[in-house]
This record gives structure tokens, C-alpha cells and sequence, in this order.
């Protein structure tokens, strides 16, 4: 058996692949429940650890020794020039965050031979397109909506706001709507301006694909046609069996 590990910025999202390459269903644990006690209840007779992470490198080091005191591979993916007819558009392809290029090969290994615009909504929001020949022609990094929201509220003294409201891309009425909705605006805005962007530039896009924490509330604001694929970064770590 092989678990499989993304270390997030305030989650972990974990699986197993067994046997015949079958993943399991994806779980999630907060980053600070990672601990040694978790291991070794939910990882006990993992042959390998294959990890990626964007989250500070002590918990990175805890799955590592856990591995070494139990015999366990450990294997931990790094953003790279080339994998799998996938090829970054970085300069410095190690500067590319370890989700979006795994997010990358994920795509490219569920829709080859495909345009595909990738939207990756969590802590940020972030936005590349993969060309039908495996190249990343590049992307953007919008901050997330918690992120856009927790900004207004903290920078202005008198504005305040719940953040639990209905995701909704309408006027709103009093100043939690307005703040809320204009943080979901301004992600949905943004996503529409980057496939207009790209019918500019005479890209095709064949495939829209939302993936992250907050796919589920964008995919009921998004008009273009699109799919919600949770275990996006799943696929792209399963390329490193």
C-alpha cells in the first residue's frame, strides 16, 4: 500500500493507493492534528509515502522521520521542469507551487490531448492553462476568498462583515453582502476574464476545471461549462508511484 500526502497551507489531504493503482477516497485532517500519533494510525503498513507540501517544512519532517522509524519510502514531490509530457512555463520551474504543477500533471493525465484551464480556489485562487501539447503556458494568483474577505475587514476598523454568508454574486444590501460578495465577484470575475483572455489569443479551451475548498461554492456562480474534480492534485501525485 501507498498513502499519498498534500500538506496545504492549513489542511492535509490524504489517500492510499492499493495494489492495482486504485486510490482511495480523499480525507482531510487540520495541519496541526498531523502528528505522529495520526501516522501511525492512519498510514500503519504504508510501504511508501509520497508527500508534497506548501506548508511550513516541520511538518514535512515529521512524515519523513515517521517513514524512516518505520521502514516506510519517502518520497517528497518538488515542482519540476518536465514529468509525464508536462512542461512548466517557470524560468525557474522549482519556483512553481508544488500544487499547481501537481494540478498540472493531474490534468494532463485525466484530459490528454486537451487545452485545459485549471482554477484552484483554497487559501489562493489560483489560474493556469495547459496546452493539448502538455506545455503550461502560465497562470495567475488571485488571494482566496477567506483571504479577500479577512483584508477588508482588517484594514478597515468600521466595516464588518460575517463571513458565513450565502455565496452570491448580487448587490448586496448591507455591508456583510457587500463584502462577501464582492470577494466572490471579484474570483468569479476573474476566472471569466482569463477565458476571455485566452479566446483573444486564439487559445481553444476545452476543458474548465475547478478543484480546492471552495470549488463547490464557485461552480454554482460559474456560467461557462466546467467540471469539479476534488482529487485533482491526487491524479498528479499518483504520476510519481
Amino acid at each position: 500500500m501507498i498513502s499519498l500526502l498534500d500538506i496545504g497551507n492549513t489542511r492535509t489531504k490524504y489517500c492510499k493507493v492499493d495494489s492495482s493503482n486504485t486510490r482511495s477516497s480523499v480525507q482531510f485532517l487540520t495541519n496541526n492534528n498531523l502528528t505522529k500519533h495520526f501516522l501511525n494510525n492512519k498510514l500503519c503498513g504504508s510501504t511508501k509515502v509520497i508527500l508534497a507540501s506548501v506548508a511550513d517544512e516541520q511538518l514535512t519532517e515529521v512524515v519523513r522521520s515517521w517513514c524512516l522509524k518505520n521502514n516506510s519510502d519517502f518520497h517528497r514531490v518538488l515542482s519540476e521542469e518536465n514529468k509525464n509530457g508536462v512542461t512548466s512555463a517557470y524560468e525557474d520551474p522549482s519556483k512553481l507551487g508544488v500544487d499547481r504543477w501537481l494540478a498540472l500533471v493531474g490534468a494532463v493525465k485525466l484530459f490528454p490531448n486537451k487545452n485545459v484551464l485549471i482554477i484552484d480556489s483554497g487559501t489562493a485562487t489560483t489560474v493556469d492553462y495547459i496546452s493539448s501539447e502538455g506545455k503550461h503556458v502560465g497562470g495567475w494568483i488571485l488571494a482566496g476568498l477567506n483571504t479577500l474577505i479577512s483584508s477588508v475587514l482588517s484594514e478597515t476598523a468600521k466595516v464588518k462583515a460575517n463571513k458565513s454568508e450565502i455565496p452570491s454574486l448580487g448587490f448586496g444590501i448591507n455591508t456583510s453582502e457587500n463584502v462577501n460578495n464582492a470577494a466572490w465577484a471579484a474570483t468569479i470575475g476573474t476566472i471569466h476574464l482569463a477565458i476571455s483572455e485566452l479566446n483573444r489569443l486564439e487559445h481553444v479551451i476545452d476543458e474548465v476545471i475547478i478543484t480546492g475548498g471552495n470549488a463547490l461554492s464557485i461552480s454554482t456562480l460559474l456560467t461557462h461549462q466546467h467540471k469539479v474534480i476534488d482529487d485533482l492534485v491526487f491524479a498528479g501525485l499518483q504520476a510519481y508511484i
